[in-house]
């Protein structure tokens, strides 16, 4: 799955359309003239903006659409009302539909799905490819015309699309398969690199990744971690008991109603044999032969976000897909901004052509001193007019500068995207008085 644009509308702070835009100009047609798919797209982006100016509602959008297309049809069915985040400042909007619409290729064909989505669920879908030369509609759902074609058995909260993931034999059971599988997110929250160190203590249990791939990580970022270790430790007898009784009690409730087999709650309890709980260890340059490991908290903020991000980096790119990192700056060196960014550049380390798309507000990308050049298309930033909505502009929108410092006109505000700051009022709130 390669991704070519991402639309979105009415999502948290964004109001209007607005286009993420990861083709080249040379595409003028819909399909590439004299090269493959990748020589016509991007491999990066980046977002950049001030504070609170809606960079990450950008990849919040994004991430919110490819969840729905997991989830809507499981876990979300569950809730009481339709998962959604509309612009919320003017009442009109809050009660209007949200649209979400996703440009991509797979199997080497453009494909464009999009959905709409309101209070009441799903207000229309699509899906379209270009077999040939022309737009071919393969799914269309509108529900104030009552139309779904093909025929499916689906509620009004969920995408067919996401239905269309739970049933292998569904004719579109492979592209909602491409678009979930090969997609990642890292978030800036510690409780998500929290999240993210379990899952990777969970990997290397698993064999999904060595300790080597892990330690030769942390070589790279130069952290001074000489080995890797993993920790294992049974769940706690009154936590076992406490999820057993859990389960037993879910059990019950469905044999009550006659949605499971009668047998079904004696296999509930297997798994919870073989619970663990992993944690990663840390063992030093320089450390003397009576020093114990460092455990995860015992490392500092960069380490975490070197690793909650590197990880994912390497799967991505060994196995293709699209990677969102939100504030990639945060607690990482901008030499290793450089070798991150670098990674997905360099068309000998992304052989599977994976793409990256990160927000920052770190103008150092973006000057002469970073390893990194990225086109003007390349480069988005945030603002917010004064009604609060977010605005998405791309740097090749402004009249061009070859010899211009990018980084300085940023700061300056040529751009957009820096806050509006007030010294004035800070430094009389510093010297008036509390009494």
């Amino acid at each position: 799955m390669m991704l070519l644009r991402f639309t979105v509308r009415n999502h948290k702070s964004i109001r209007d359309e607005l286009t993420l835009d990861l083709t080249r100009p040379s595409l003028r047609t819909l399909q590439p003239r004299g090269s493959d798919w990748r020589g016509v797209t991007y491999r990066v982006a980046g977002i950049f903006g001030g504070n609170a100016t809606g960079k990450s509602t950008v990849i919040d959008a994004l991430h919110y659409a490819m969840t729905a297309i997991e989830e809507s049809s499981t876990s979300w069915q569950a809730a009481r009302s339709m998962q959604r985040a509309p612009f919320r400042l003017n009442p009109e909007t809050r009660e209007a539909c949200s649209m979400y619409e996703l440009e991509f290729v797979f199997q080497d064909r453009r494909h464009l799905y999009g959905f709409e989505v309101d209070s009441r669920g799903i207000r229309r879908e699509w899906l379209r490819d270009v077999p040939t030369v022309r737009w071919r509609t393969l799914l269309e759902r509108d529900r104030e015309n009552g139309l779904l074609r093909p025929s499916l058995e689906i509620t009004d909260r969920e995408l067919a699309l996401s239905r269309s993931l739970q049933l292998p034999k569904s004719p579109f059971h492979e592209v909602a398969k491409a678009l979930v599988a090969n997609f990642d997110v890292v978030l800036v929250h510690h409780a998500h690199r929290e999240v993210r160190l379990k899952a990777i203590a969970d990997m290397l249990a698993e064999g999904s990744i060595t300790f080597d791939d892990l330690q030769l990580l942390l070589q790279v970022a130069d952290i001074g971690v000489a080995k890797v270790s993993l920790e294992e430790r049974d769940l706690p007898e009154h936590v076992r008991a406490a999820l057993s009784s859990f389960f037993s009690a879910i059990a019950k409730g469905e044999q009550h109603t006659g949605t499971v087999n009668q047998d079904a709650s004696s296999d509930l309890d297997e798994p919870l044999q073989e619970k663990v709980v992993r944690h990663l260890l840390f063992s030093h340059q320089g450390a003397d032969d009576d020093c114990e490991p460092f455990s995860i908290s015992d490392e500092s903020d960069g380490t975490v976000a070197w690793l909650a991000t590197a990880v994912p980096a390497l799967e991505v790119l060994r196995n293709g897909g699209l990677l969102l990192v939100d504030e990639v700056d945060a607690s990482l060196h901008p030499h290793l901004l450089d070798l991150l960014i670098g990674m997905f550049s360099d068309e000998e380390v992304n052989t599977q052509g994976s793409q990256l798309i990160f927000t920052s507000h770190e103008s150092y990308i973006l000057s002469p001193l970073s390893e990194v050049e990225l086109e003007p298309e390349q480069v988005w930033f945030t603002d917010k007019d004064f009604d609060g909505a977010t605005q998405l502009t791309c740097l090749a929108d402004f009249p061009r500068h070859p010899d211009a410092n990018v980084a300085k006109r940023y700061l300056t505000g040529r751009y957009g995207g820096t806050p509006r700051l007030s010294p004035s009022l800070f430094a009389a709130l510093a010297t008036s008085s509390t009494d």
